[in-house]
Formats: structure tokens, sequence, C-alpha cells
């Protein structure tokens, strides 16, 4: 790592990561040749090594006290957090740059004014570009709206051509559901519910499979046992690296998930999305899909929805409202969006 000149912290959850991407991008094109690294926890650091940014990843150590001493002249801070600059001021740059948010504002150098409401594009990843125009990386935001363009991720040589194998489709459509979510339960449609959607699908003659994390394995059992026919159901959870994901998903011909990390992996793989919104804010936080690539599916007339609550404090009605039928209904019209652009091909 000698020669590194600068560091960025990158956030710490896989959909924050992946929206990151277009920020991180920029910084590349504005700062030519200049070497960088990220620093990203391990569960995210693989995204990093995906994109197409020519920059050294380092996974972020467990201990503090372990963090290296990169020689880095500047670091920006991607987190909001105190923690963040704390980690900053380890490595020891003379340049912290960062939002001031969390009290952390003295520990920055500079610290960037955190944009008023309504003074950006919505979706979330214009907020981490304005941090690098703010201080002054980049000149201007990109000019797409309602979101750059998405950065595309390239799982390493081979591993596609085994998840093809793996599954075994031939000629039958492929559709991944993930039915939880890092964030808390009040982001996650009804188990039941993706349970009806994944045995109508697969009746239908989908190859279903069900993906997430290990800490999701007993959510999946739940889907696959309230399945129609459980037995057709391909349980994934758990047995995916963040690798894995990326060849899965572009192997895949349909995502269906709440919003998630796995969500914005698959917009950002070029894979068609369904996906399911209540107490999070659609117009921020929907995966960079390709154009025509995603279906949002959400419950109308809901006034507390967007909350951002972890748990709903009352009846989960922005995610008890979206009907299977709903949910079908778009699932098929992009398998067949899907199936037409194959067949031109």
């Amino acid at each position: 790592m000698s020669g590194v000149r600068g560091a960025i912290l990158a956030p710490n959850w896989l959909g924050d990561a992946v929206m990151s991407l277009p920020a991180l991008s920029a910084l590349r094109a504005s700062t030519g040749s200049q070497p960088w690294t990220v620093l990203a926890r391990p569960a995210v650091a693989a995204i990093y090594r995906m994109a197409p940014l020519d920059m050294e990843v380092v996974p972020l150590p467990a201990k503090f006290h372990r963090l290296p001493r990169l020689g880095a002249r500047e670091v920006i801070l991607l987190p909001n957090s105190f923690h963040a600059a704390l980690w900053g001021l380890r490595l020891g740059a003379r340049r912290r740059v960062g939002y001031a948010r969390d009290g952390r504002g003295w520990l920055l150098h500079p610290a960037i004014p955190v944009p008023a409401p309504g003074s950006l594009p919505g979706h979330e990843s214009f907020y981490y570009l304005e941090l690098l125009r703010r201080s002054g990386y980049i000149d201007a935001l990109p000019a797409q709206r309602p979101a750059p363009k998405r950065i595309a991720l390239t799982p390493p040589a081979g591993l596609e051509g085994q998840w093809r194998e793996r599954l075994g489709a031939g000629s039958a459509p492929l559709v991944a559901i993930h039915a939880g979510s890092a964030f808390g339960m009040a982001k996650c449609w009804l188990p039941d519910r993706f349970a009806a959607v994944a045995g109508a699908l697969s009746a239908e003659g989908a190859v279903v499979m069900l993906i997430g994390a290990p800490g999701e394995r007993d959510l999946a059992r739940q889907v696959r046992m309230l399945a129609p026919h459980p037995e057709r159901i391909k349980n994934l959870v758990g047995e995916t690296s963040l690798e894995d994901l990326v060849a899965l998903l572009r192997v895949a011909d349909l995502l269906i998930a709440n919003d998630s990390g796995p969500m914005h992996v698959a917009g950002a793989v070029g894979t068609p999305v369904v996906a399911l919104f209540g107490p999070t804010n659609e117009k921020e936080t929907f995966p960079m899909a390709d154009a025509g690539q995603l279906r949002i599916v959400k419950a109308p007339g809901i006034e507390c929805s967007p909350c951002k609550l972890r748990t709903c404090p009352i009846d989960h009605r922005c995610m008890e409202n979206i009907a299977v039928t709903t949910v079908l209904s778009a699932a098929r019209a992009a398998l067949e969006t899907a199936a037409a652009r194959r067949r031109r091909r």
C-alpha cells in the first residue's frame, strides 16, 4: 500500500455501498491516476472489488487499534457517525472530509454542512455525490435524473457459469426472492405472501430460489414451508458469498424483494426487480436499475408511510396492504418483458 495518498471510508450497509458507487466512480474520473484505497467492512468490501473503480480495497479490521496506517494524506468519510470520524482520525490524515453530523464536526477538516432538505435530487446516491462536490473533488452533480447511471458489478470469472450449472434451469425463467431485510422487520412483506408468490410462479414453470444472509435462514424456511409445493422452491439462504450473490443475480431473470441490499445489487447487475416498499421512501432508495427494469410495489393511501421505523408501532399496514395479486402481476409483467428481450437478441 505504499504511495497511497487518499482513502475512502465506505458505508456500512450493502444497499448504501451500492448507492455510493456513482460517487466513487466520479471521484476516480476527477482525480485521474491518484491512488485511492477503499476501507470497507468485510461484509461489503467485495462490492468495491467488483465495481470498475481501479481502487485498492482493504477490509476494515474488527478492532479500532488494528486499523493500518496507510500514509493517506486525505480521507473521505461516507458514513455519518461519530465513530466514522474517529476512524478517520486514527488513519492520521490531515484532511478529513465528511458531513458535520452526529456531533463530529470538530473532528473534521473540513466539516461539510449537511444539505438542506429538498436541496438535492431525492435519491440517496446524490447525498454522497454532493459531499464530493462541496469538498471540491467534483465540479458538478451528474445530469442523470432521478438517479445516476448504475455502476455495473462483475463477479469473478467463471462464477456465473457455475451458478447456471448448479441451478440447471434450462429455458425456464429464474426468479430469486429475498424475503428479509437487515434494517428490520418493518420493511418485510409477510412470509405467507412471499410463499404464495413463490408457489404461483413455480407452478407456472419458473425456477424459484430464496436468497439471503445466514441470519435469515429461519425466515426462508418459513417461506418455503408455507408454499403450496415447498419441494419446488430452492432455498439458497446462507449459502452465498457476496460474489456469489452478484453472479447469481446476473443469472436470474427477476428478483422480488423488500427494500434491501440484494434489491440494490440486482439493480446494479442489470437484473429486473420487483421492489416492495412500505416504511422507507421509494424515491430515496430505489435501486439504480436500467430503464424498464424496475417495478415498485407500494400500498396506496397509507398516510404514515414512509415512517422509516425499524418496527411498526401499529398494524404494519404499509406492508399488510400489499396484495399477492399485485406482486404477481408485476412479476409476470417483468418476466414477459425479459422473455421478449431475449427473443429479440
